[in-house]
């Protein structure tokens, strides 16, 4: 049986959001096709990842390139294919980055054989800010692990907890998150739970919102607790000012924990009506989401049912066979 070549970058395989959609698309790759891994030695998200990629590329004989992320080649002999998430770049990093999104990316994007990106919002992104062709980006949701709807344990903290998981970048919106909940009429041995580790900047803010005693740091989580983690928690805090789609928001629903996320960019579209959205700018708003959660317990159990019916639209599978579908058309 011939089989396609496809020379796929593996650089990005790590503790991420990208890492595990890599991880995932690999992990179901057809029969049909032998795949040759690409490691890049320079920095992969650094300005000048796209020569390095070409270069490195030109070293392999491949009928197609995918990547699992933004970074396409600067210069490329063969069909390629690449996923955009979302752009914060432009939206959230320095003005060296948003015009190396406009006058790089966007360029090179439009070379491609096809882009491939996670939701209906980043796809309108991509037309409007960078001048991509609608027709040729398409959109494949993430998905979600069965080990998330089938777990059954639970995280065991002494006290109640709101949890949240992701990076600290701006566009989080931890301040606005942490701050509602200093101030939400709840009972004080609720706390505030945080993937990752203490830093000075968060401390300040804890310190100056007067809840020292009623945050916690769970530092890295590892990939296999992070169900029962999700699964312990009351509630998941994911008000983002910006998200491409939020693995979180779905990770959460799979686990029977309700989500209080954003009514903003990609979140209220994943969200399918599943969670409650609230205005992430507003302090008030959000305090008013948590203390739905705990005082509402109607509410709280529609957010579970709505939510594991929301999860079932979602599956790696489907992203999987969907990227591999694209990537070799």
């Amino acid at each position: 049986m011939n089989r396609t070549k496809v020379l796929i970058d593996s650089s990005w395989d790590g503790e991420t959001g990208i890492g595990r959609l890599y991880r995932e698309v690999m992990a179901r790759k057809p029969d049909s096709v032998e795949a040759i891994p690409l490691l890049q030695e320079k920095n992969p998200a650094g300005f000048l990842a796209p020569y390095h990629l070409a270069k490195k590329a030109k070293e392999f004989d491949a009928e197609v390139f995918y990547s699992p992320t933004f970074i396409p080649p600067l210069f490329s002999d063969m069909p390629f294919v690449f996923t955009i998430h979302d752009l914060m770049h432009l939206f959230f990093y320095s003005r060296l980055h948003k015009e190396y999104y406009r006058w790089v990316i966007g360029p090179l994007a439009k070379k491609a054989k096809k882009i491939i990106t996670v939701s209906k919002y980043s796809k309108s992104l991509l037309v409007d800010h960078l001048e991509i062709p609608a027709d040729l980006i398409r959109v494949i949701y993430n998905g979600v692990g069965e080990n998330f709807m089938r777990n059954e344990r639970e995280f065991e903290m002494d006290r109640p907890y709101f949890l949240y998981v992701g990076n600290r970048r701006n566009y989080k919106n931890i301040p606005a998150m942490m701050e509602a909940f200093s101030r939400a009429n709840i009972p004080q041995d609720f706390v505030f739970a945080l993937s990752g580790h203490r830093d000075p900047e968060i401390e300040n803010l804890i310190r100056s919102l007067g809840i020292e005693s009623r945050v916690r740091f769970l530092g890295m989580i590892p990939e296999e607790d992070l169900p029962a983690v999700y699964k312990g928690a009351h509630a998941t805090l994911f008000v983002s000012k910006m998200e491409g789609f939020g693995l979180p928001v779905i990770e959460s629903m799979a686990s029977g924990t309700p989500v209080l996320t954003s009514s903003e960019s990609s979140l209220p579209e994943i969200a399918g009506g599943a969670a409650i959205c609230v205005a992430p700018g507003k302090v008030e708003a959000i305090q008013r989401g948590i203390e739905l959660l705990v005082h509402d317990q109607s509410a709280y159990l529609h957010c579970v049912q709505r939510g594991l019916e929301r999860a079932k639209d979602f599956s790696w599978e489907k992203t999987a066979a969907q990227t591999w579908e694209t990537i070799l058309a």
